[in-house]
């Protein structure tokens, strides 16, 4: 498991990040406080992203070298 802290400030952000999410077959989930939503989900995410910062939370013992530098944007 993989923990990264992500934030978006424009809505255009979070549809990008949801993009790139798809692009990959680990699960991940998007979490602020004690909710959490798929990573895939762009409603979910978006729900959650008025949230200043959330966490990215991947399960895969992958490194995810491309996927972090695909999300470098985002990084909180």
């Amino acid at each position: 498991m993989k923990r990264v802290f992500i934030k978006f400030d424009k809505t255009e952000q979070v549809a990008k990040f949801v993009r790139i999410m798809n692009h990959y077959d680990f699960e991940a989930y998007v979490k602020s406080g004690t909710r959490q939503v798929d990573a895939r989900s762009i409603v979910g995410v978006l729900a959650l992203a008025k949230a200043k910062t959330v966490e990215l939370i991947l399960h895969t013992t992958d490194n995810c070298e491309e996927l972090m530098e695909e999300i470098a944007p985002f990084a909180a």
